[in-house]
């Protein structure tokens, strides 16, 4: 089954074409360089660009997908490529309602117009199997062994998921406040740093002493596997406004290494709690904070002392938002027979929980 996907949850306008657990294309079209100059998404910006973008990209992606010859025209791409598509996948929320709008508009008008199922999928279930897509020829043939223990970290949620069996989930820890994502995009603006200020934190880091300051790990003495961000970022912003501003450029390196070390011990105390309780048979580890070097790193020695495998997607741009997992999501929510029995009824989610 070859499915159209399309992904606008945020600031990124994404389509693939996915056959089975194949991602036969993943076309992202970044919107960094429109948000930068805020220093944080602007929503009617975002709208402006996924409306512009996705035309093109969803075209790009059946080009790419199905080896289509067509050099011009996206709307003659598209209409070219429909007829190879059995279903047109789109992520629902959760997510920001004014982006999500414009691609389940567009994946509406697709499946209406070329007669395709249409499936809704939850940008958290998405993440959660983009530990399971494979590339284009399919080569790489692991699976997570179920149950499996999945730390999900991103700029909008940071969760601990049992995945018990795929599309059976049980939501066992959450942030109560900020994303891990977004504590360290707010540190990166208070240390002076562009956005988007993760890989900000992480490049200056790497020369840095994390124990340079010394800063809470929120909640690590709770029995409760839930996250709080925010009094770390507020500890944090206190410790920076109190230094001279010579001294604070001068230790740029050692700021950004003493938060960004507080943010995974905190991220890992739990996940230790959590495998220690459910027992899991695998460790997944995605979204877009695992792109980080250290924390992929540290996932996999934490696999290591527990016995455990750990799985992360196959390609470290499948951490981010892309369309691939969501094309691997839907077709097996089809084989399931979920799909969207009327169109009307599909609406935007921006709150959508697992």
């Amino acid at each position: 089954m070859k499915i159209l996907a399309i992904e606008t949850s945020c600031d990124e306008t994404c389509a693939a074409v996915t056959k089975g657990r194949r991602a036969l294309s993943s076309v992202v079209s970044s919107q960094i360089e429109i948000h930068r100059a805020w220093g944080g998404v602007v929503p009617q910006l975002a709208r402006r660009a996924h409306e512009e973008r996705i035309g093109p990209v969803v075209a790009e992606a059946l080009k790419k997908g199905l080896g289509l010859k067509r050099k011009e025209g996206w709307e003659e791409i598209i209409e070219e490529g429909m007829g190879q598509i059995e279903a047109v996948a789109v992520t629902y929320g959760p997510g920001l309602a004014i982006a999500l709008g414009v691609g389940i508009d567009f994946a509406k008008k697709l499946s209406l117009k070329y007669e395709k199922k249409l499936v809704a999928v939850n940008h958290i279930e998405g993440h959660l199997l983009s530990a399971w897509v494979q590339d284009e020829k399919g080569q790489v043939e692991r699976e997570p062994e179920l149950p499996a223990l999945a730390l999900t970290v991103s700029g909008g949620h940071s969760s601990l998921v049992l995945v018990e069996r795929i599309g059976k989930y049980e939501l066992v820890g959450e942030t109560l406040d900020d994303a891990a994502g977004e504590a360290l995009d707010k540190a990166a603006k208070i240390l002076g740093l562009p956005y988007p200020g993760g890989p900000e934190i992480e490049r200056e880091a790497r020369r840095g002493d994390k124990k340079y300051l010394e800063l809470p790990r929120p909640m690590s003495r709770s029995p409760l596997l839930n996250y709080s961000f925010a009094g770390l970022k507020t500890a944090f912003y206190y410790k920076v406004r109190e230094m001279e501003e010579q001294k604070k450029k001068e230790r740029l390196a050692d700021l950004a290494a003493s938060f960004q070390t507080a943010v995974f011990d905190t991220l890992l105390k739990k996940y230790i709690k959590a495998i220690e309780r459910f027992k899991p048979k695998s460790l997944i580890a995605v979204g877009g904070v695992l792109a980080n070097q250290v924390l992929r790193e540290r996932v996999e020695k934490l696999g290591k002392e527990k016995g455990l495998p750990v799985y992360l997607p196959q390609l470290r741009s499948l951490n981010m938002d892309n369309a691939a997992m969501i094309g691997v999501a839907a077709y097996y929510k089809v084989k399931r027979g979920e799909v969207v029995e009327k169109l009307e009824e599909l609406e935007r989610e921006a709150r959508a929980k697992l």
